[in-house]
């Protein structure tokens, strides 16, 4: 049962990986943002498949070290009005009402699962069954990012993602597998926060990246 368990998780949250160096991304978008983010961004958003996975860290992770115009304070105030109604499955009528805004901040910020998540079930509502596609896409690219960044398994190497929902997400299936389930906040620093989250001998450690860089 033990092996199972231990294979499942595996297959969950990745088996190859290289773990992050936030320092040389952060000093790589710092010093030429045009080059190592907006250059990507701008492939990502057309076609992901075409960005390596260098190319694909680099803008990934870096996004949270570059002002790209819609920030996590911007993404609350339009949650009521935007991102709660198009999380779930939205009517055709709410969904075009919603369009022009969510489309200015899906381009500024499509590195947010759940933006494109959101975006999706706007474009399924119209009927833009390519832009649909294009969402997935871009969401599948950004989680095996995340699931090649670390095992999971050790403090040294830890799963990485950009947002504290992101870290919640990973976690759900250490969160689901019994009552003993604890978090404990190994790190906490200007560059990231490391999580161990646990449920009974099973343990998942995640690293965000500049969560407090927003």
């Amino acid at each position: 049962m033990k092996k199972l368990l231990s294979f499942f998780l595996l297959i969950i949250f990745g088996i190859c990986f290289s773990q992050i160096n936030v320092e040389e991304i952060k000093k790589n978008v710092t010093e030429n943002p045009q080059k190592y983010f907006f250059d990507y961004l701008e492939i990502f958003k057309k076609d992901p498949s075409k960005l390596s996975q260098e190319e694909m860290n680099q803008l990934y992770y870096g996004s949270r070290f570059v002002d790209t115009g819609y920030s996590l304070s911007a993404y609350n105030k339009d949650y009521d009005e935007v991102w709660k109604p198009a999380s779930k499955r939205i009517a055709k009528s709410k969904a075009q009402k919603i369009l022009s805004k969510a489309e200015n901040a899906y381009n500024k910020a499509p590195l947010n699962m759940e933006i494109l998540s959101s975006m999706a079930n706007i474009y399924d509502a119209i009927g833009e069954k390519i832009k649909v596609e294009i969402c997935s896409l871009q969401n599948n690219r950004i989680i095996k990012t995340i699931d090649e960044s670390g095992t999971g398994n050790t403090e040294n190497s830890p799963i990485c993602v950009i947002t504290a929902g992101d870290m919640i997400s990973f976690a759900k299936p250490i969160m689901m597998m019994g009552r003993d389930f604890k978090q404990k906040d190994i790190k906490t620093d200007d560059k990231c926060i490391l999580t161990e989250y646990s449920n009974g001998r099973t343990s998942l450690f995640v690293k965000c990246i500049g969560c407090f860089n927003f």
